[in-house]
């Protein structure tokens, strides 16, 4: 920047010069601060503010908008509410605080094929909209995008999963096949026991084994395996059903239940909860692993307030490592404090070994919801995924969650003293 130069002023000055002299200090300040080209304004903030305000760094999840978030988009056949937002968010579970309702367009809250998403600005915070077309467009609500891909789960949600013991032991029984066959498929006619229905469909299920929490022990209930769909025949003693569907061998001894109702409603994306922590206790199908849009059971419920549609970060759990510690000789302070010259050989030294433990963190490898709840547990969709699910792995808001589960779990396993 180019200084203005000002000539320097004598000191011999009238009296009534010596009265300028105070503005001298002025000038030539006016002087050296003025610049050749215009500047912008300077802060107000004082350099002391400045020196005291604390530097805040700015955090990942305080922008909810991916970077290359589209500004605007055009929903396509066989888009799910949950591909939309991990196309437009950095967390899926924002979705709530950041969808605005639009109030000029038809069915503000679905959306459908062909609507345009988009990024605007609402009282100085970004929010996604559907953008007002010029055109009208009917649809019907059942063509609606629904929240997760449920063609994948509907073979799942057609059976109960979660069934108490008591009702367990006195549900209808498959008694054997008509033809006296061992093993029973589709279109077999079985007798089994009870009473039932004309015409009525009945799921058939196995059962599977207890479901125990990891945490305190507490059976959480009996996990059933769906099986196939019968039909009543003829309502005798026994009764005559035939299977309509058999996703698997039937077998006598196998259970008849009540199909449960077909999900009417869509789900609704709940956000992360800062108090909710859980373990994954079961893969269905007897799988050892679990990937996208495949289903895991966790150890928490109604009962903890879980609904469908609650999301949830998949961390991986935290494990303790071990280490040697063991010191390594230090033959030159042995030798120093021995007795005996170098040359006489290694003097005898008693050797120790020893280890540590270390704990380390959980890391976070997926998101899924919750589609599916019990009293005692939940079932829930893997969305995505960085490594296989496994049994053990926990689902929480954050990895601290995760950290006192662990906790948690170690406290319970400890034995109990007795007080003397």
């Amino acid at each position: 920047m180019h200084l203005k130069t000002c000539r320097p002023m004598k000191l011999n000055a009238t009296p009534i010069q010596w009265s300028l002299l105070l503005a001298v200090p002025l000038l030539l300040s006016a002087c050296a601060s003025t610049p050749d080209e215009p500047v912008e304004p300077a802060a107000t903030t004082s350099v002391a503010q400045a020196a005291s305000a604390p530097v805040v760094k700015p955090i990942a999840s305080a922008q909810p908008f991916r970077t290359q978030a589209p500004l605007i988009y055009t929903v396509q056949k066989g888009d799910t509410l949950w591909g939309l937002a991990q196309k437009f968010l950095n967390n899926p579970a924002d979705w709530r605080k950041i969808w605005h309702a639009n109030p000029q367009v038809r069915n503000p809250n679905l959306i459908f094929p062909g609507d345009q998403l988009e990024i605007v600005t609402i009282n100085g915070q970004q929010r996604l909209t559907k953008k007002l077309s010029p055109q009208v467009r009917i649809s019907p609500l059942d063509k609606a995008i629904p929240t997760l891909p449920f063609d994948m789960l509907k073979g799942f949600l057609a059976y109960p999963q979660i069934i108490e013991v008591p009702v367990l032991n006195d549900m209808p029984r498959i008694l054997a096949s008509t033809s006296d066959r061992l093993v029973m498929g589709a279109g077999d006619k079985i007798y089994a026991t009870g009473a039932f229905k004309p015409d009525e469909l009945l799921a058939v299920v196995r059962p599977h084994k207890t479901l125990f929490d990891p945490i305190n022990g507490e059976a959480l209930g009996y996990e059933v395996d769906g099986l196939g769909v019968a039909k009543v025949l003829i309502n005798d003693d026994p009764a005559t059903l035939s299977l309509m569907k058999a996703n698997k061998e039937v077998r006598p001894n196998d259970r008849l239940a009540v199909i449960p109702p077909v999900l009417t409603h869509d789900l609704e994306l709940l956000p992360l909860r800062a108090d909710l922590g859980a373990e994954v206790i079961s893969l269905p199908e007897k799988r050892t692993t679990a990937v996208q849009w495949q289903i895991v059971a966790i150890n928490v419920g109604t009962r903890e307030g879980v609904a469908p549609g609650q999301v949830l970060r998949i961390f991986t759990p935290s494990k303790d490592v071990s280490v040697d510690t063991t010191p390594e000789v230090d033959w030159r302070a042995v030798q120093a404090s021995s007795p005996f010259p170098p040359n006489e050989g290694k003097p005898p030294v008693v050797e120790w070994s020893s280890s540590a433990s270390f704990a380390l963190p959980p890391k976070q490898i997926g998101d899924a919801v919750v589609f599916l709840t019990y009293e005692r547990v939940s079932y829930v969709l893997v969305t995505q995924n960085t490594r296989p699910v496994r049994i053990g792995d926990c689902m929480a808001a954050n990895a601290g969650l995760c950290w006192l589960e662990r906790k948690a779990a170690a406290a319970a396993s400890e034995p109990v003293q007795d007080e003397q």
